[in-house]
């Protein structure tokens, strides 16, 4: 239903949350307002695209009027393609709440939260010696055995780590706590112990036996109450293990529900008996996952909601509670009906996909979300807005969702919910080719000042005047859209001549944008036999610094200085006799037939990775709406170098070497995997194989000839 990537956070309401991971390493959002599907990332308009998380996490934001006015934007490290338009669950974590990765080191880096019954060992360990302490009448020697014993239960898990464990020994730590009456207070920890050398070996009968026989150890009320506490951990240990499939696998639908709810009942009685205690949130936490356990997604969504109601906004453990909403309960295909209003809401979200319910069986229906009447009562704006969704998304019809919405765009700034009705509101007048859909756009981006939200109107705004032509509004003077990377692809992607060259020469804009639009300029210039004005513009690449190095020619569209300084520093031969790049269309100028000016263009394609070189790449499936700069308003053909090769060997004028030399280039450019490298069209092996022949036989003598020795 969603994808995401786990943030752990501060409080113990999420140790046993672990959403799912998502699928790929590597995918980019697609540049378009609209969020019908869940895909790479999220936007801040709530929509059912969103990651269930960050459409929950922004309701209960709302609840609060908190729309992340003043918040910086969190670093997307690699992700840079996100911009400022999308994000992931972490990212809007991260916003709300900066923190500082948290490294693990020493004893502590094999222990993580959900690793099993070991996560709590080191701390468990530390908690007994503080209870050795408190007590005062064990001393000396039996006091060393306790503190040397427990040491080595913690080296159960620290030798062997999370899911195997060693052999304990000689079957146990002493052979006789007493079977009746009350032990005293060594024979108690002594018989703790026993029983904590079985769960953390994995003996769940024999650790409920010793824990029984200590829990009222009157002598030490630690004891007592750990003991309680315990048999009930030992039991939900016990249920998680009956889940594992024959592969070591996780599987929820294996898990003993009458085990399960054996540890829930353990849990309730250990908080009827310390409804203050020290392990009572622990407790409370663990009775969800054996709900959880049980698949008793009725009572364990009461709870969320209850938890939910009381939870605080603006408190960084909301993060971490949505993690387990959203991993135990939303994501669950039997989850049945919820009637918390943000749970139910988020879940419609969900089921108004298309991608996860092509078959329908739990798409929402309209009369099941007119039956939710109730449940919105006193939430008629959330009501409405997911009825709008319903009509946009679902049904299509963009009228409805239009009328669902009324124009509020005129105000001072928004909540999320408030915003995410209004931006529902500009896709319809989109749709509906609204001839007021600019004013609209330009009256909500005044008060968009919550994060992301701007960028996103700058989106729609962009959107709509690259489909009516008018590329040069989005780059006036004072426009409203001044995100970088929304301009950015514009210029890379769609900009004609005319405005690449204006922007290349816009002093008042970043170099990182001038850069671009001068590299975008150049290159299809050349790409297209423009050598008059490729000349024209070239003295301005001297203009730039140079890169780094290692920057190549990877994700220019995010580079700090897009990489001009290959025109005017670059590689221009690698054995065949070639001037600058300038030089070489100043030949082509004079005569674009000219064969050395053809071959030298090649080998500054080749040379600088410009063959097939796109500076946005994007993999669409058929019938995908396009997306932001999929327009094309510089027109002209390109030539692939491919051409040249193909033409020059045909071309009677040209000398015995660079006809050999085309051969040669010809043939390489199927190296080394048997596909064309080199743009064009292509050949097949019986063509390359005729080329490669001919210049064996016919050019035996040039130095080409001589170093070619295989056809691909």
């Amino acid at each position: 239903m969603r994808k995401g990537v786990l943030v752990v956070g501060a409080a113990m309401v999420a140790a046993w949350a672990t959403p799912a991971m998502s699928g790929g390493a590597y995918c980019e959002p697609e540049w378009r307002p609209e969020n019908p599907d869940l895909g790479c990332a999220s936007q801040i308009p709530i929509a059912p695209g969103n990651d269930s998380r960050v459409n929950l996490f922004l309701l209960m934001q709302d609840r609060v009027g908190n729309s992340g006015i003043g918040l910086d934007y969190p670093d997307l490290e690699w992700r840079s393609f996100y911009g400022r338009n999308f994000l992931r669950w972490q990212n809007l974590h991260n916003a709300w709440y900066p923190i500082e990765e948290v490294e693990y080191s020493g004893d502590d880096e094999w222990v993580y939260p959900g690793s099993g019954r070991c996560q709590t060992s080191i701390t468990g360990q530390a908690a007994f010696s503080m209870a050795l302490d408190a007590n005062g009448r064990i001393e000396g020697e039996a006091d060393s055995l306790l503190r040397s014993l427990r040491e080595r239960i913690t080296a159960i898990c620290k030798d062997d780590g999370p899911g195997g464990f060693g052999p304990v020994g000689d079957g146990g730590f002493f052979t006789n706590i007493g079977a009746n009456g009350v032990p005293d207070a060594g024979t108690a920890f002594m018989g703790y112990l026993e029983g904590s050398a079985s769960f953390y070996n994995g003996g769940w009968d024999r650790a409920v036996e010793y824990y029984a026989k200590v829990r009222n150890a009157d002598r030490d009320p630690w004891v007592s109450e750990t003991a309680l506490y315990m048999i009930a951990r030992t039991r939900l240990n016990e249920a998680i293990e009956s889940a594992d499939d024959k592969w070591g696998w996780f599987d929820l639908e294996k898990a003993d529900a009458a085990i399960a709810k054996r540890a829930e009942e353990g849990f309730r009685a250990y908080l009827a008996a310390y409804p203050q205690g020290r392990y009572a949130a622990s407790a409370s936490g663990l009775i969800r996952k054996a709900l959880w356990l049980q698949q008793d997604y009725g009572r364990l969504g009461a709870i969320y909601g209850d938890m939910l109601e009381s939870a605080e906004p603006t408190d960084e453990e909301l993060a971490a509670l949505i993690d387990e909403v959203d991993d135990k309960l939303l994501i669950r295909e039997s989850a049945g009906q919820l009637d918390h209003v943000y749970l139910l809401a988020v879940d419609d979200l969900m089921r108004m996909r298309n991608d996860y319910y092509a078959d329908g069986d739990e798409k929402l229906t309209k009369a099941e979300l007119d039956g939710q009447a109730a449940v919105f009562a006193d939430h008629p704006e959330l009501y409405g807005f997911l009825k709008a969704n319903f009509a946009f998304y679902v049904e299509q019809d963009y009228r409805a969702a239009r009328d669902l919405l009324p124009d509020d765009a005129r105000q001072e700034s928004y909540s999320p919910l408030a915003f995410s009705r209004q931006y529902l509101r500009g896709l319809a007048l989109h749709a509906l080719g609204d001839r007021n859909e600019e004013g609209f756009w330009l009256e909500l981006i005044e008060g968009a000042s919550g994060i992301w939200q701007r960028p996103a109107i700058e989106l729609a705004l962009a959107r709509l005047w690259e489909e009516q032509g008018r590329l040069d509004k989005v780059f006036a003077k004072g426009s409203p859209i001044d995100d970088s990377r929304i301009r950015s692809i514009l210029l890379g992607s769609s900009a004609g001549p005319d405005l690449l060259k204006a922007q290349a020469r816009a002093s008042d804009r970043p170099v990182s944008e001038r850069s671009l639009a001068l590299f975008t300029v150049l290159l299809k210039q050349l790409q297209r036999g423009e050598y008059r004005g490729f000349l024209a513009d070239y003295p301005l690449a001297k203009d730039f610094p140079a890169r780094d190095e290692d920057q190549g020619m990877w994700n220019v569209i995010d580079a700090e200085i897009a990489p001009v300084d290959i025109f005017a520093d670059g590689k221009w031969s690698s054995g065949y006799p070639c001037g600058s790049i300038d030089a070489t269309a100043q030949r082509l100028l004079r005569n674009p037939k000219d064969i050395d000016g053809r071959l030298c263009l090649g080998d500054f394609y080749r040379l600088n990775g410009l063959d097939d070189f796109q500076i946005i790449y994007r993999y669409r499936g058929e019938g995908e709406p396009p997306e932001l700069g999929d327009s094309n308003s510089y027109g002209g053909t390109v030539i692939p170098r491919h051409d040249f090769y193909t033409s020059i060997m045909a071309d009677r004028s040209a000398s015995r070497d660079q006809r050999a030399y085309a051969l040669y280039r010809a043939v390489r450019c199927y190296a080394p995997a048997n596909m064309n490298s080199c743009g064009g069209e292509g050949v097949e092996e019986p063509q390359r194989a005729a080329w490669f022949r001919q210049l064996k036989r016919d050019y035996a003598e040039t130095r080409w000839a001589k170093e070619l020795e295989y056809y691909w």
